[in-house]
C-alpha cells in the first residue's frame, strides 16, 4: 500500500462505538419496559377482579423477566467490553502493508524489434501468485463487478454490515453454515489473516479487524488490496496474475465480459474456473451473467453495456470461447469442441503456440534462477542455517526462496522465440530417435533416451538467448540440466585451446604444416590412429578440418600444455578445469579432462571468434530489483581481448572449412555463413558440435546418463545444431564474418608450410600449391625448400593396384621414426627421399581411435578425403 494513500480515519474509536452501542440498546430495553408496564395498568382498570388478580401475577412475571433481560444485556456489554480490551485490542489488528510485500517475482525479457521489456513468467512461493498493481490500472468495470456481486453497500458501511453479520452469527449459534454477510473488507481481512474457523470467537475477531482496518484505510486502498489478493484458481492470487492464466492478456485490457467472468471464478474456483472443463466453463457462463445482472440493477452499468457483453464469446486462454466455441492459433473456430484440456497441464490444441512444459520453469529459466541465487549469496554473505529439525538451510536455498519470494523485478537475457523454436526441436524426440539399454542396480535392462544440451550465445554481450537441459518435455523442475554441468567435449576443444593461442603468440601461422605422425608416450604408440595410418606433412587447415590428433598435440605441446591451461581459464572464462588438466596433453590437446566443460562454456569460447578475439562472460540476467525498483544486483557485460583479432579472422576463416568440407559438414544449412568443430570421446561416449554464425554461437552435446555408447547416423549434435539455428536465422540477411587489418593471403607449399616455389607445383602427386591467410606479421617469409628439383621419377599406385610411373619434384625431408614400429604407415614416406614407395590415397573407414588413460578424441569417426582432390 503506497504511504501517501494510507492514512487514520477520522470517525469514533471502536470502544465508543460499543459504549454507545450499549447504552442505545439499555435505553431502549427500559422504555419498552415502561410502555408495558402503563399498558398492562390500563388493562387492570377495566378488568374484573378475578382478572385483574390473574394479569397482576403475569405482568410480575414479565416484568422480572425484562429486568432480567436488561441486567444480562448489560452485563454482557461489559464482558464483550473487556474481552475486546483484554484479548484484541493492540492484538489482532491487520496492517495492510505488511501484507503487500507478498508477492511474485517478474521476470521480464527484451523484445528484440522495439527493445521493451516484456514480462514472460513470474515466480513465487507455497503456490501464490501474485502481482501487485494499483487501482487506477485495473478497469473500473472490474472494480464495479467485485462491489456488485460480493458488497453491494461497499461504499456505505464501516467494514461491517450488521444485517448479514447478524444473520451468519445466529446460523453459527443453531448450528447452520454461515451464510454470507462478509463485506469485501472483512474477506480481505480474512485472507489475508488466513484464519477461516467457523466459530463465534472468529467472527467476533473478523469484525472487530474489519471495523479498524476501516478507520486506517481509504475505501480505494482496501479495493485495491481485495482485488489484488483474491484467489482465483490455479495458484493466481489477485487480478493481474489471473488475467494473464486465463485471458493472455494484461488485466487493464479486459473487456466488460471478461471482467464479469473473471470475478465469478473468487467464489469457488474448482466450480467455476473456465478452462479445467466444459462444466466449469458453463458454471463460469451462469454465474458470469449473475454478475452482469446484479451491476445492471445496481446501475453500474448501461442496458446496451448489459447487451454487448452478454453476446461477446470471450476467449480464454486454453482456445475455448465462453459458448464452447474453439477458437486455433490461426484464428479459425470451431464449432465442433476438440478433446479438451485436462487438469494435469498436458497438451492442448490451444497450446500450440506455446512449448508445453510440465514444470513452471523452462531449462533458460531455472539455469537463470540459479544464477541469481549464487549472486545473492556472494553480495550478502548468505551463509547455511540450521533448522529446528536440525537439517541444514543451505546458502543456496535461502537465496533460491528469496528469489521466489521478494517480489524481485529479474531482466533476464532470453530470447523467447529462440527459446521456443530449441524447446520446440529439442522437445520432439523423432529429432532424437537414438535409445540404448543397460543393466540397473536390481539387475534390470532399462532403455536410456540419448540426452542433448544446447546453449546459444550472442557474441556481442554475453547473453545466453537459449537454453535446452535435456532431450524431450521437461517434466520437473530443479531436475538435472546437462547444458550447466560439466560433460566431455573432445575434439572440439581444438580451436580453443590449441590452434588459437598458438596462433596468437606465433607458435605456428595460418600456413603451417604439422607432422600426422605419432609419438611415444610412457612407452606407448601415441595417439594410435585406424589400422596405424597416418596422413605425415598436413596442413594446418586440413588438421583442423579432418581433426587430426596427432596434429593437436603436436601444437599444444610446442605451445605449452600449462600455457593452454592458462588460455583457457584466464582469457575464455572456462572454471571445471582442474590442475590435473593442466599436466596432461591429452587433457588439453583433445578435450579428455577430469571433469568436462558446460555447452555455456563452449559457447561463449567460441562467440570470441565472431566478436573479433573479444571474449564477454555469459550471462542469464542483466539486473534485479528489488519490490521497490531498487537495483540490487547489476550483472554488467564483463569483457577481455582474449586474442587478436588477425587471430579470431584466420579461426574464422578455417573452421568454416571444417564445417563446409570438414568433420561438421552435417551442421550446414543454406543461407548463412557457418563455422564450427565437432568432438567426440573415446568410445563415442560423448559428441559434441560447436558451431556459429555472424550471430550467434551454439554448442551442442549429445550423450547418455549412464555413459553407453552412442550409436548413430552422422554426429547428433550437427543435426540439432542445423535445425535449431537455421530456423533461428531463418529471417536473419546472411553476412560475412569480419574482417580486419593486418591479414594477408599468401601462396605457400602444402607441404613446407613455406612460400611456394616452381617446384611446388610440380610435386608428382600434382601442385602443392595453395593460398593461405594469415597475419601479416606472422607470415612465411622463405621460399620452400624441400620440395626437389622436378628429376624424380615414382611409382603411383591407385586403389585397384595400376601403378603408373610419374616424374617431378619430391621432398627433401627425413622423418625421424620411431624404432620397432614398422606398422606405423605414413602415406607421404613414399615423397620422401629415400623412402620407401608405398601407396597414396586408398582410406580405410574404420575409425577407432586408442588412448592411454582413457584420454579423449574426436573426429576419426569422420571419413577423411582424398588429399590430393581435396588441396585440388
Amino acid at each position: 500500500m503506497s504511504e501517501n494513500k494510507r492514512r487514520r480515519s477520522s470517525s469514533p474509536d471502536f470502544m465508543g462505538r460499543i459504549r454507545q452501542s450499549a447504552r442505545h440498546i439499555e435505553t431502549e430495553a427500559k422504555e419498552g419496559a415502561r410502555r408495558v408496564q402503563h399498558e398492562a395498568q390500563e388493562r387492570v382498570r377495566n378488568m374484573t377482579p378475578q382478572q385483574k388478580n390473574g394479569w397482576r401475577k403475569a405482568g410480575r412475571i414479565i416484568g422480572t423477566l425484562l429486568l432480567v433481560f436488561v441486567v444480562t444485556l448489560t452485563i454482557f456489554s461489559g464482558i464483550f467490553m473487556a474481552y475486546i480490551n483484554s484479548t484484541m485490542r493492540g492484538k489482532v489488528e491487520v496492517y495492510l502493508d505488511e501484507f503487500e510485500t507478498k508477492v511474485s517475482t517478474e521476470l521480464y525479457s527484451q523484445d528484440p524489434d522495439t527493445g521493451e521489456w516484456v514480462m514472460y513468467q513470474t515466480l513465487y512461493l507455497n503456490s501464490e501468485n501474485r502481482i501487485w498493481t494499483d487501482l487506477e490500472d485495473i478497469p473500473k468495470y472490474l472494480q464495479e463487478a467485485a462491489i456488485a456481486i460480493e458488497d453491494k453497500r461497499f461504499e456505505k458501511h464501516h467494514g461491517v454490515d450488521w444485517k448479514g453479520t447478524t444473520r451468519a452469527i445466529v446460523y453459527t449459534l443453531f448450528g447452520k453454515n454461515v451464510q454470507g454477510g462478509s463485506t469485501i473488507t472483512q474477506q480481505l481481512v480474512k485472507n489475508v489473516t488466513g484464519d477461516n474457523e467457523v466459530t463465534v470467537k472468529r467472527k467476533i475477531t473478523e469484525i472487530y479487524r474489519a471495523l479498524e482496518l476501516e478507520k486506517r484505510y481509504e475505501k480505494d486502498e482496501i479495493l485495491e488490496a481485495y482485488l489484488n489478493e483474491a484467489f482465483f484458481g490455479q495458484s493466481c492470487y489477485g487480478v493481474v496474475t489471473a488475467s494473464r492464466m486465463y485471458f493472455n492478456k494484461d488485466v487493464s485490457d479486459l473487456t466488460l465480459a471478461e471482467c464479469a467472468s473473471l470475478m465469478g471464478i473468487t467464489n469457488n474456483p474448482s466450480m467455476y474456473d473456465p478452462t479445467l472443463s466444459s462444466w466449469t466453463r458453463e458454471n463460469n457462463r451462469e454465474r458470469q451473467l449473475t454478475i452482469l445482472g446484479a451491476m445492471l440493477e445496481q446501475g453500474k452499468i448501461s442496458q446496451e453495456e448489459y447487451d454487448e457483453a452478454k453476446a461477446e464469446d470471450i476467449v480464454f486462454s486454453n482456445g475455448f470461447t465462453i459458448s464452447g466455441k474453439y477458437v486455433g492459433s490461426d484464428g479459425t473456430v470451431t464449432d465442433l469442441e476438440p478433446e479438451e484440456p485436462s487438469t494435469d497441464d498436458t497438451e492442448s490444441p490451444a497450446d500450440e503456440e506455446e512449448p508445453t512444459i510440465k514444470g513452471r520453469y523452462s531449462w533458460f529459466t531455472e539455469a537463470m534462477i540459479g544464477d541469481v541465487a549464487d549472486a545473492l549469496v556472494e553480495k550478502y554473505g548468505i551463509t547455511d542455517k540450521v533448522r529446528d529439525n536440525g537439517t541444514t538451510y543451505t546458502a543456496y536455498e535461502q537465496a533460491w526462496d528469496m528469489v521466489h519470494g521478494k517480489g524481485y523485478k529479474i531482466y533476464t537475457t532470453q530470447n523467447p522465440k529462440y527459446q521456443k523454436i530449441a524447446e520446440d526441436v529439442c522437445y520432439n524426440l523423432d529429432n532424437i530417435p537414438y535409445t540404448s539399454s543397460y543393466t540397473n542396480s536390481a539387475g534390470e535392462q532399462v532403455e536410456d533416451q540419448l540426452q542433448i544440451a544446447l546453449t546459444i550465445v550472442d557474441p556481442t554481450n554475453g547473453y545466453v538467448v537459449a537454453m535446452i537441459g535435456g532431450a524431450g518435455e521437461k517434466q520437473a523442475d530443479r531436475v538435472w540440466n546437462w547444458a550447466v554441468n560439466a560433460r566431455q567435449c573432445g575434439s572440439a576443444i581444438k580451436p580453443v585451446s590449441t590452434y588459437a593461442p598458438a596462433l596468437d603468440d606465433g607458435t605456428i601461422n595460418g600456413a603451417s604444416v604439422i607432422d600426422d605422425y605419432p609419438m611415444l608416450l610412457n612407452g606407448d604408440v601415441w595417439p594410435r590412429n585406424a589400422n596405424w595410418r597416418y596422413q605425415g606433412l598436413t596442413a594446418l587447415h586440413t588438421a583442423i578440418a579432418q581433426s587430426l590428433n596427432t596434429c593437436a598435440v603436436r601444437t599444444n605441446l610446442a605451445y605449452g600444455v600449462d600455457r593452454s591451461y592458462e588460455f583457457l581459464v584466464n582469457k575464455l572464462g572456462f572454471e571445471n578445469l582442474t590442475y590435473t588438466d593442466s599436466q596432461q596433453v591429452g587433457n588439453m590437446a583433445l578435450g579428455g579432462f577430469e571433469k568436462g566443460v558446460t555447452t555455456e562454456e563452449m559457447a561463449a569460447a567460441y562467440a570470441a571468434f565472431v566478436n573479433e578475439g573479444v571474449y564477454t562472460k555469459p550471462r542469464t540476467f542483466v539486473r534485479v530489483e528489488d519490490a521497490n525498483g531498487n537495483v540490487i544486483l547489476e550483472n554488467e557485460a564483463q569483457s577481455t581481448v582474449a586474442m587478436k583479432n588477425t587471430t579470431a579472422a584466420i579461426i574464422n576463416h578455417l573452421l568454416q572449412e571444417a564445417a563446409l568440407n570438414g568433420t561438421g559438414y552435417e551442421a550446414q544449412f543454406s543461407g548463412m555463413h557457418i563455422a564450427g568443430k565437432t568432438g567426440s570421446t573415446n568410445s563415442n561416449k560423448d559428441r559434441y558440435f560447436v558451431g556459429y554464425t555472424p550471430y550467434y554461437s551454439c554448442a551442442v552435446w549429445a550423450g547418455y546418463e549412464h555413459n553407453q555408447r552412442i550409436v548413430a547416423s552422422g554426429n547428433p549434435c550437427s543435426a540439432i545444431f542445423r535445425k535449431v539455428m537455421s530456423a533461428i536465422h531463418e529471417e536473419l540477411p546472411d553476412k560475412d564474418f569480419f574482417s580486419c587489418a593486418g591479414l594477408t593471403s599468401v601462396a605457400v607449399c602444402a607441404d613446407s608450410g613455406m612460400l611456394a616455389s616452381e617446384n611446388c607445383a610440380l610435386d608428382v602427386r600434382g601442385s602443392r600449391v595453395y593460398t593461405a591467410l594469415v597475419a601479416a606479421d606472422n607470415a612465411p617469409t622463405s621460399v620452400c625448400t624441400m620440395h626437389t628439383a622436378p628429376s624424380y621419377t615414382v611409382n603411383m599406385a591407385d586403389s585397384d593396384g595400376n601403378v603408373t610411373t610419374v616424374t617431378g619434384s619430391v621432398l627433401n625431408y627425413q622423418r625421424e621414426l620411431i624404432e620397432g614400429h614398422d606398422e606405423i604407415v605414413v602415406e607421404d614416406a613414399f615423397m620422401m627421399l629415400g623412402g620407401w614407395n608405398g601407396f597414396f590415397g586408398d582410406e580405410e573407414e574404420d575409425n577407432d581411435v586408442n588412448m592411454p588413460n582413457g584420454d579423449h578424441d574426436d573426429t576419426m569417426d569422420d571419413s577423411v578425403p582424398d588429399m590430393s582432390g581435396f588441396l585440388g
